[in-house]
């Protein structure tokens, strides 16, 4: 007969958190590989190169970690607005400031800078525009979306403490994105494409990818009310999620056709979107529940520092940063993947952490 053991409580269960600042640095890798596919233009592996394309699949699970973790620490409690905000901003603007202005110089010797774009990349506005999505530091479109979603939570939470579920919320969201794309469409020329499209919307917007981020805060909310529970069979659910995982993907292989990438087709949208955070929560569910090789390996001092730095390596990984090491050191991107490695864990212990830590007490003393 199965048995199975009551989770521990969040603050019990601190020991089991480490695996995912090792998942970051995994996320922020598949990234990595997604930009600089080691099979591309190579005949002999064009499975393989079709399916290193899709590795995009690492903002995802960025994104279900963030509704994960901020559910976690603030879904159960009314948001003190001007601390949350102060918080979030400490914890990813300065160092994107600094990458920011260093970009744009860039831009700006090689007369390439153009306002606009410098003024929607410091406001992290950029993903809303379609002429202006990949502007200045070109990942940090996500940024947008991960801002929409912190200015987000504190809202869901309220709804959610006034009954309104945590499942119809997404697609009231989707529902808005839907209703701004026709209002605008007509008029998104002259706004250098504002939600001029609905594959602007659903792929570079929060009211699109808004299910990444519900799947993580719906995995918050039955660990912080004891649902996950120990599984009889001990590595169960992280299968089963690195199952779900790896077949969206190759759905969004199967589906490319004459796309750049599957999830560009409206099937490889739902893939994307829906399907594959549903892995991923059953991962992270498997991360919280089953004492796997996977959450050891995660949980190691290396891979703690390696996803410690994942946001300075997911910054500085594509652009001026890289390109300028491929241009005066080498171009051969497994050195440039360790030279990266070793620049971000220098970030994120010189500037990144301590101007998290210098900011956040002025934000609560406010």
């Amino acid at each position: 007969m199965a048995t199975s053991a009551t989770l521990p409580t969040p603050a019990i269960a601190q020991t089991y958190l480490p695996a995912f600042t090792g998942v970051r640095a995994l996320a922020a890798y598949l990234v990595f590989l997604h930009h600089f596919n080691p099979f591309r233009n190579n005949p002999e592996w064009p499975r393989l190169q079709a399916w290193v394309l899709e590795f995009h699949v690492g903002v995802p699970i960025f994104f279900v970690l963030s509704g994960f973790l901020i559910t976690l620490r603030y879904g159960q409690q009314p948001v003190q607005w001007r601390r949350y905000m102060g918080r979030r901003l400490a914890r990813i603007y300065p160092l994107y400031l600094l990458l920011c202005l260093a970009t744009y110089y860039a831009f700006w010797r090689a007369n390439h800078f153009l306002p606009h774009h410098f003024f929607l990349s410091l406001t992290l506005t950029q993903a809303f525009f379609s002429d202006a999505k990949y502007a200045g530091i070109a990942q940090a479109w996500s940024l947008t979306v991960e801002e929409s979603f912190y200015l987000l939570a504190p809202v869901a939470f309220w709804l959610l403490r006034r009954r309104v579920s945590l499942w119809v919320q997404p697609f009231a969201l989707l529902g808005v994105g839907i209703l701004l794309v026709l209002a605008l469409s007509p008029v998104s020329a002259r706004l250098y494409g504002l939600l001029g499209s609905f594959r602007l919307m659903l792929l570079f917007s929060i009211f699109g990818r808004c299910f990444e981020f519900y799947a993580g805060m719906q995995l918050a909310r039955w660990y912080q009310q004891g649902r996950l529970r120990h599984h009889w069979r001990p590595a169960l659910l992280t299968l089963l999620g690195i199952g779900l995982m790896i077949a969206a993907v190759g759905g969004m292989v199967w589906t490319k056709g004459g796309y750049t990438y599957g999830q560009e087709h409206a099937f490889g949208i739902a893939l994307n979107n829906v399907v594959l955070p549903g892995g991923i929560m059953m991962l992270f569910a498997g991360l919280l529940t089953e004492a796997t090789w996977l959450r050891r390996l995660l949980s190691t001092r290396l891979l703690q520092l390696l996803g410690k730095s994942s946001y300075a390596f997911y910054l500085i990984h594509l652009g001026s940063v890289r390109d300028w090491l491929a241009l005066h050191l080498t171009p051969h991107n497994g050195l440039l993947f360790v030279l990266l490695n070793l620049l971000a864990i220098g970030l994120h212990y010189a500037i990144e952490e301590p101007l998290n830590r210098w900011l956040r007490p002025s934000v609560a003393v406010a």
